[in-house]
């Protein structure tokens, strides 16, 4: 097992940094490149293992992939000169990328072709059943051949008619997207209902951002009830008359700046983030706002953001917290509030329980390495922070990931603080690949 090994910051952090794209808006955008049915180039695609499999799966329905040369963030699609369809079915591997899995599930269901959808062992515990009832309300032919409500699945391409359906919206906002890019390709229209609260609201803005630059418009009341009215016959058919960009470019990925925002809090000077703003429609860019209120100054700038903190200020002050918005960044804020002041509490963290790992338990076992008491339940998080003390280690502490990438980086944080060891440091390929390069520039 290979481990990743980091020594406590020896000065302030004074960083300016450049990051990668946001594997949030580049799978949308692909997914909307794939029904606009036209060549299109993406640019500063992440390159993210997620962002792979979501092209991986276009390259498995005919489209042409193409990069000037490996390294490059310019990626052109051209769509296929015939469609998949046949009497043969196609494999689509997703692997342990959630967002891949539950866009492809909907994409499927609107190209003409046979499929079978699956994913790697973890894929085939988390749960899609709302996302396959909606699917299924609309129209589609999706059977499942494992686990109820989860992959593998048979789906009979091109079966969504479309009409009306209803959705819960406290699992997971990635089915609502997945529904509002495929939607503009019925005939029927489509009308969404959210029964409930929506969780991770800003995921949505984010899918609705992207589909207007690719030229699609949603009618919407709230978060509550989303209308899509089709402009033209379904485009996966080859109709390329929609009036959309024939190149899209990514944004920064706000979630991974939080990282290095925590880095700054944690061991104290600033880090700026370029290419961010406060008002950017990303919701981890709140993350912020929420290092402010512990005791953190905000740094902005016409075109970037960041976090300051001296080092000879107070102790980081404990912190309630609601991160329904911004789920991707409670692990990262976990970790903040371990070496803050007092105890804080974090909720609406339900989602938390069925992504890569259960995180919430994860982070009750790997922050209880550190010396910091922790109590949960379902969907919350106490946490007692050490302040400006750190437990004396006479050894390095070994942190476990469970081949989550979040944990990984998350736990970067605490290391500004503590030596540790990283278990399994490859793991954040699959949203950051790069991101131990980009933690080095911190030193």
């Amino acid at each position: 097992m290979t481990t990743q090994t980091l020594q406590p910051a020896d000065r302030p952090i004074d960083a300016r940094l450049e990051l990668p794209g946001s594997k949030s808006f580049a799978n949308r955008a692909i997914v909307c490149a794939a029904l606009r049915g036209a060549t299109c180039t993406i640019q500063n695609i992440s390159p993210a293992d997620d962002t792979a499999i979501m092209l991986n799966v276009l390259s498995d329905l005919g489209w042409r992939v193409t990069r000037l040369n490996p390294l490059s963030t310019e990626v052109r699609l051209e769509p296929p000169s015939r469609p998949v369809a046949g009497p043969h079915v196609t494999q689509i591997y997703t692997g342990a990328a959630g967002t891949a899995t539950r866009f492809a599930c909907a994409l499927l269901t609107v190209v003409p072709g046979r499929f079978v959808l699956d994913g790697n062992a973890r894929m085939r515990q988390r749960p899609m059943g709302e996302l396959l009832g909606a699917l299924r309300q609309l129209g589609a032919v999706v059977d499942g051949r494992g686990q109820p409500g989860c992959v593998p699945l048979a789906i009979e391409g091109a079966s969504l008619r479309g009409g009306k359906c209803a959705l819960r919206g406290d699992v997971s906002s990635q089915f609502l997207s997945a529904l509002l890019m495929v939607a503009p390709t019925r005939g029927a229209g489509v009308e969404i209902e959210i029964e409930g609260e929506l969780v991770s609201k800003p995921y949505v803005d984010i899918t609705l951002q992207v589909m207007a630059a690719f030229g699609v418009g949603v009618v919407r009341e709230g978060y509550r009830r989303f209308v899509v009215k089709p402009e033209l016959p379904d485009r996966m058919s080859g109709d390329q008359r929609l009036d959309a960009r024939s190149t899209y470019r990514v944004p920064p990925d706000g979630t991974a700046a939080s990282y290095f925002w925590g880095a700054a809090a944690v061991a104290g000077g600033k880090c700026v983030i370029d290419g961010l703003t406060r008002q950017d429609v990303q919701g981890d860019v709140r993350f912020v706002d929420l290092l402010e209120r512990m005791g953190c100054e905000v740094l902005e700038f016409p075109n970037g953001l960041g976090v300051s903190r001296a080092t000879q200020a107070s102790p980081l002050q404990a912190i309630d917290a609601g991160l329904s918005a911004l789920p991707d960044c409670a692990q990262t804020l976990a970790v903040v509030c371990a070496f803050a002041e007092g105890t804080s509490r974090l909720t609406g963290l339900s989602t938390l329980r069925v992504k890569e790992t259960d995180r919430i338990a994860a982070l009750q076992a790997e922050l209880a390495k550190l010396g910091v008491i922790t109590r949960a339940g379902s969907d919350w998080l106490e946490i007692d922070g050490l302040g400006n003390r750190s437990p004396k280690r006479e050894r390095r502490v070994s942190i476990r990931t469970y081949d989550d990438h979040r944990m990984a980086m998350s736990f970067a944080v605490a290391s500004l603080r503590l030596p540790l060891a990283i278990e399994n440091p490859e793991c954040v390929s699959k949203s950051f690949p790069a991101f131990w390069e980009y933690w080095q520039r911190l030193a």
